[in-house]
């Protein structure tokens, strides 16, 4: 079985969301990481100002869908992660550090699955695998329909949310208890 990826950067710790900010996007935070592709060479993420909106709306659908098909859930947002490596999640940002946990250390019905991106599959509803949320016992058969993750890496991620974002299967973990062991061993 696969491992899981969280990337983030190296400045920061692993396992935080922005959805998670109590001021969104008014917060300290939020305000320098969406401007920081004007300082930082090599910072390709961008943020819009009604990117945390429309964040939480992903995020609160996403957490219906799951709970409806029986996923556990003790966060509010979840964490995410890609199935296995994806050079294209780590590559948008030069400075990205990863972490690597087994699958087989997480509690399945507190991992859900979205292919691709939970942001895209949530607000699209133009292909057959958006606005559903899996279970890792379904990734055999989502790949099978759909297709492995396309991981090319772009020569540029200039306006990168234009295009396709079938490069990576998306994994949320719903349980911040199952992340502390690993947050031991990553701190800034």
């Amino acid at each position: 079985m696969k491992n899981i990826y969280h990337y983030y950067l190296k400045d920061r710790k692993p396992f935080l969301s922005l959805s998670d900010l109590p001021d969104g996007v008014n917060s300290e935070v939020f305000k320098s990481m969406n401007n920081r592709h004007k300082s930082v060479h090599g910072y390709n993420r961008r943020f819009g100002t009604s990117y945390l909106d429309t964040r939480k709306k992903v995020e609160s659908k996403l957490r219906e869908l799951f709970i409806k098909r029986g996923g556990k859930v003790t966060r509010e947002f979840p964490i995410y992660f890609t199935l296995g490596k994806s050079e294209w999640f780590k590559n948008l940002n030069s400075e990205q550090l990863e972490i690597s946990i087994p699958i087989d250390q997480l509690p399945k019905n507190s991992l859900s699955i979205t292919f691709p991106d939970s942001y895209i599959a949530m607000t699209d509803s133009s292909k057959p695998y958006f606005e559903k949320v899996y279970f890792l016992s379904e990734i055999d058969q989502l790949i099978h329909e759909y297709g492995e993750a396309n991981d090319f890496v772009p020569n540029s991620y200039e306006r990168y949310w234009e295009g396709s974002f079938e490069h990576y299967y998306e994994v949320q973990v719903w349980d911040s208890e199952i992340l502390e062991r690993y947050m031991l061993n990553h701190s800034c």
